[in-house]
């Protein structure tokens, strides 16, 4: 993107929306009384894609399982005040993985075997353990776990299923799809690290614990497969995509005719478990008109991208322990989807605030969307939808990424989106 800064603001007339906690937009998980805590940092990256289908299938039924893959990850668990306890690790190779199915393989039914070298195979292994009680497994940690506890369930193949990854999603549409939330889908890069070792994404929790549809598809050269999914009857306005596609931003190109938002995420990790926490309701002190003075130059600085969970779980959080925070005024941009995601980190946000600090919404309110390329037709339902879910995380202010101004669309956004503000 082009480091463009242009800041405009609006002051808009509204009546007052009823404050209430937003929710409905996303699965949640039931919530559990104790948390089984398990560092998987020193795992392989496959077991690491393991451990995460294993968590998301386990905290379906319980949000009981947290996963340490970072040191910072015990900070915001020991913030939450839910009781935790860190299971006894065995050692040896992917010990992580290994003490995490001794506790819980009761729970797996089914492994569901898939290819490194043929990505198509691990999201539809993914979505099938989602949906059978089965995780997703490369043949030699299968080959350990069944030899190793004893495991005695079923085992399917998926290596050579299909030919290619439009095959594959084609069958996962027509076999998979009717079982999946429609509340959100998941662009996922089943990425390399430095050293060529496959990694995943720690959001792969909460996409098997929802249920969704997950997919890696090019959203310019396979973009026709991409708008096959996205036209699922059940997807539209309120449905977000999650993850983060191959095309970056440009995704709402893609999505965004559909009615589907952007949730940047696929950084975010124990979504499953977090998801368990009660919706908030969230009230903040609007800010104050300053005078202009002939002769001075007037800034505003915001901390961006807090539309992205990752960043409002990693980044900004290691920001905000800053001890030269507060000593000028800064905003903080956050994702409204937190008061249902994620209560506990906005509660900390909130908690630790400075009179030089605002929480304020990230692109481009309830989601992050390009509003010239969002459905027509559905963008007035959008802006409602933005307006509740802003209103009751106490955010005054938005911003807007991408919008021709003036067009039509950017006066709506600026009439029924009831922000104070709109950068």
């Amino acid at each position: 993107m082009q480091p463009t800064f242009i800041s405009c603001f609006a002051l808009v007339l509204l009546a007052d929306w009823p404050a209430f906690a937003a929710s409905g937009l996303f699965p949640k998980m039931p919530a559990a009384a104790n948390v089984y805590v398990v560092n998987i940092h020193q795992d392989a990256g496959d077991a690491w894609m393991t451990a995460w289908a294993l968590q998301g299938l386990i905290n379906q039924r319980s949000a009981e399982v947290y996963l340490i893959l970072n040191p910072w990850d015990w900070d915001p668990l020991k913030d939450c005040g839910k009781p935790y306890a860190e299971l006894p690790r065995l050692t040896g190779t992917n010990a992580g993985l290994r003490t995490l199915f001794q506790k819980y393989q009761g729970q797996v039914k089914k492994m569901f075997i898939y290819d490194p070298n043929k990505d198509w195979t691990w999201y539809l292994a993914l979505m099938s353990g989602a949906q059978q009680d089965g995780i997703p497994v490369i043949e030699s940690i299968k080959d350990k776990l069944v030899s190793e506890f004893g495991w005695k369930g079923d085992v399917e193949d998926f290596r050579n299923r299909w030919s290619n990854r439009i095959e594959a999603y084609d069958w996962a549409l027509k076999n998979l799809m009717p079982n999946c939330t429609k509340k959100v889908v998941f662009a996922t890069n089943n990425r390399r690290d430095q050293y060529q070792e496959r990694i995943g994404n720690p959001i792969t929790d909460y996409a098997v614990a929802s249920k969704g549809f997950v997919f890696w598809l090019d959203f310019d050269k396979e973009r026709a497969e991409v708008e096959k999914i996205f036209r699922t009857p059940g997807y539209g306005v309120g449905t977000s995509l999650m993850g983060y596609a191959s095309t970056a931003d440009g995704a709402n190109y893609v999505s965004n005719p559909f009615g589907i938002g952007y949730v940047v995420s696929e950084l975010y990790a124990n979504g499953s478990f977090w998801s368990s926490f009660p919706d908030k309701t969230y009230k903040q002190s609007p800010g104050k008109a300053i005078k202009a003075e002939p002769g001075k130059v007037y800034a505003h600085i915001i901390w961006s991208d807090g539309d992205n969970l990752e960043f409002d779980q990693n980044p900004l959080f290691k920001f905000w322990h800053d001890p030269a925070r507060g000593t000028v005024p800064v905003g903080t941009e956050l994702a409204p989807a937190l008061q249902e995601l994620n209560s506990p980190l906005l509660d900390w946000y909130y908690s630790k605030m400075t009179t030089n600090d605002e929480l304020i919404a990230g692109p481009t309110g309830s989601q992050y969307i390009f509003i010239e390329y969002f459905n027509e037709h559905l963008f007035p339902e959008w802006c409602r939808l933005t307006r509740e879910w802003c209103k009751v995380a106490g955010f005054h202010t938005g911003h807007i990424w991408r919008g021709y101004i003036p067009s039509l669309k950017y006066s709506e956004y600026m009439t029924m989106c009831g922000f104070d503000g709109v950068l």
